[in-house]
């Protein structure tokens, strides 16, 4: 006992003298400036910031200076009038990133549209370089009074639509989760029919089982003929069984689709959108629309690729590899390089899509 007595003494002054010897910031970093208290001492003690000017005060100091009203930020020289409900955890060790953090939230509740509000890529791609430059002058303190003003402009001046979008996102929010909340219970529900089947099945053999002995006893047959003959009716039955449970999953899931839209099948036009778009549709078409030369085929051929060529395609590189021997013993043949080339010409891979599009429409 004397033992661990001397080593709790031990660990108290070492934890003690590296407190006392840590420098005057890490002190600084756990003590409130307000009351003095200070982390070590108080190890519950919790620190709380504001927005509007992110200066740290322990939580005892907040209720006590805030809970009548609105007061004056208590650091010297900040001044800023502060609300207890605008008090919260800091998150980021570095208050930095905690202050930008908070800027692009709240420059992105105003500046809410996504990529689908702009008729082009270019435009939105506009939009977010505006957001960001919104975000570096608040966060760097440039022009600060003059951002603030354009920003509260701006959401004065775009209002319903910021409405409108947050609406927007709150219903696909919304929708998201019933959505999923829906595929749990289906889920669910799936597995509960799938058990009680399980379980049918597992009395059944046991019955099965039994008229077996039964049958052996009484039975003409041989053991042998009885046991086929029941492995055949217990081999039917599965497969009615499993035809029955897919009858039901597929009876459930078609009435989680009629009830979710999120389930639902897409539109014509909204099929006829997600197909993807090749500039020359050569991927759609069932018959094509050239026709290769004659390119050799047998080994001699091969061989004399250079000669044997004459009139078709030319392409030193890929002769060299045609009359490679263990190219043409794994199954590679000149001819499937030459259409793949043709094909991806026709598909347009390698094209300008978003040019090809503007002049195709």
């Amino acid at each position: 006992m004397l033992q661990v007595a001397e080593g709790m003494h031990s660990f108290a002054q070492s934890t003690l003298r590296n407190y006392t010897n840590s420098s005057p910031d890490d002190q600084l970093k756990d003590m409130c400036p307000i009351c003095k208290t200070d982390k070590y001492l108080s190890p519950n003690m919790k620190f709380l910031i504001n927005p509007e000017c992110y200066h740290k005060i322990c939580e005892s100091c907040v209720d006590r200076i805030f809970s009548l009203g609105p007061a004056p930020c208590p650091y010297p020289k900040c001044g800023k009038i502060l609300r207890k409900n605008k008090f919260k955890q800091q998150i980021f060790e570095n208050l930095v990133i905690e202050r930008e953090i908070d800027i692009r939230r709240k420059v992105g509740a105003i500046y809410n549209k996504t990529e689908e509000d702009f008729p082009n890529l270019k435009e939105y791609n506009q939009y977010l370089e505006h957001i960001e430059d919104i975000v570096f002058k608040l966060n760097n303190g440039i022009d600060v009074e003059q951002t603030e003003r354009e920003l509260a402009q701006y959401e004065q001046d775009h209002r319903i639509e910021i409405i409108e979008k947050n609406m927007r996102e709150s219903q696909k929010n919304a929708d998201l989760l019933k959505y999923q909340d829906a595929m749990e219970r289906l889920k669910q529900e799936k597995l509960k029919i799938q058990k009680r089947m399980e379980m049918e099945d597992l009395e059944f053999s046991k019955t099965q089982q039994q008229d077996l002995l039964d049958r052996m006893a009484n039975s003409s047959m041989t053991s042998e003929e009885l046991i086929k003959q029941q492995q055949n009716q217990l081999t039917k039955r599965n497969s009615q069984r499993k035809r029955q449970l897919q009858q039901i999953n597929n009876q459930l899931e078609q009435q989680f689709n009629q009830s979710n839209p999120l389930a639902r099948g897409k539109s014509e036009d909204e099929e006829a959108k997600m197909v993807p778009f090749t500039p020359f549709q050569g991927d759609r078409e069932l018959h094509k629309k050239y026709h290769m030369l004659r390119i050799p085929q047998t080994i001699d051929e091969l061989m004399d690729i250079e000669n044997s060529s004459k009139g078709s395609y030319h392409d030193p590189y890929i002769f060299g590899l045609a009359k490679n021997k263990e190219y043409l013993g794994a199954g590679w043949r000149i001819s499937n390089v030459f259409e793949r080339a043709l094909d991806e010409a026709f598909m347009g891979l390698g094209c300008n899509i978003e040019s090809e599009k503007s002049v195709s429409v």
